[in-house]
């Protein structure tokens, strides 16, 4: 029996995220993800809504997107992701026992296995195919204008989402949203001499507010778009007549991840209630 039979043995067609890292970002923000999907079907739904997600470690943020599909848009739509489910961490500047629990799901394949068992509990009115690679590889060969959104979430090093948005930035449909993780902080709020200086790196402290932020994420977005919409770390841009354009979620309804497991459903919404949403 492979592992994949195994899973499915335990699990049945029930997604599996009851472990340790499996929801790896704050859970609260794929309500916001759930909420862009609202927010482009209002006027009109789509035969056909194209998603793209960089980074999908286990699939939490996978079936995020398709529960937004199933929301609002009578469960149909394409989610396209892109991992090569390999490690990447420089071990010698990440030592923590996160970077060190990541690594090992990665280089055993745990992972992956988990990735494909849960993309596999989605409704058969949604095709979601994976490319297994690198996102600079493979970002290129995709067709432009074939997206509606572009979420980005994979090396969270300045070089490599810097990279990401700009090749993401030719995919995008027109009225269509580039949209990303882990905006913990946006370049006005830090020391941004300290995050230039630590740009490679994944998770630091800002000396200016004392808060933990991807110096990496705030420096490629500013870069690129300058302030953004945000909302407890997640991040968004709508493409309109070629410009960006910062986005309203203010009446959007509050819809929480079905997938989830008791805790990280809790702190959802627990942290919603600090969140003000604009």
């Amino acid at each position: 029996m492979n592992n994949q039979s195994i899973l499915k043995f335990i699990a049945g067609n029930q997604p599996l995220f009851n472990m340790d890292h499996a929801i790896l970002s704050a859970p609260v923000r794929h309500v916001f993800m759930i909420g862009i999907v609202w927010y482009l079907t209002q006027k009109q739904k789509k035969n056909n809504l194209n998603i793209l997600e960089i980074g999908s470690w286990v699939g939490a943020s996978t079936l995020s997107w398709a529960q937004g599909l199933k929301e609002y848009n009578d469960s149909c739509g394409t989610i396209s992701c892109i991992d090569a489910w390999q490690p990447f961490f420089n071990r010698d500047t990440h030592q923590a026992d996160l970077y060190h629990t990541m690594e090992l799901a990665l280089s055993s394949e745990t992972a992956y296995h988990l990735y494909t068992h849960n993309v596999s509990t989605l409704p058969s009115t949604m095709t979601c195919q994976h490319f297994r690679g690198k996102s600079e590889h493979i970002l290129p060969l995709l067709r432009e204008k074939s997206f509606d959104i572009i979420f980005i979430d994979g090396d969270h090093t300045y070089p490599a989402v810097r990279h990401d948005i700009q090749l993401s930035l030719p995919l995008i449909n027109e009225a269509g949203i580039v949209c990303g993780d882990d905006l913990n902080l946006q370049l006005t709020q830090i020391d941004r001499a300290h995050a230039v200086e630590h740009a490679e790196l994944d998770f630091v402290t800002d000396p200016k507010t004392k808060r933990n932020y991807h110096p990496g994420v705030t420096l490629a977005v500013d870069e690129i778009f300058g302030s953004v919409s945000a909302w407890g770390g997640f991040w968004a841009m709508q493409k309109l007549n070629h410009q960006w354009h910062k986005i309203s979620l203010k009446d959007m309804p509050i819809c929480y991840p079905t997938h989830f497991p008791e805790q990280a459903l809790n702190k959802a919404k627990d942290h919603l209630q600090d969140i003000q949403i604009t």
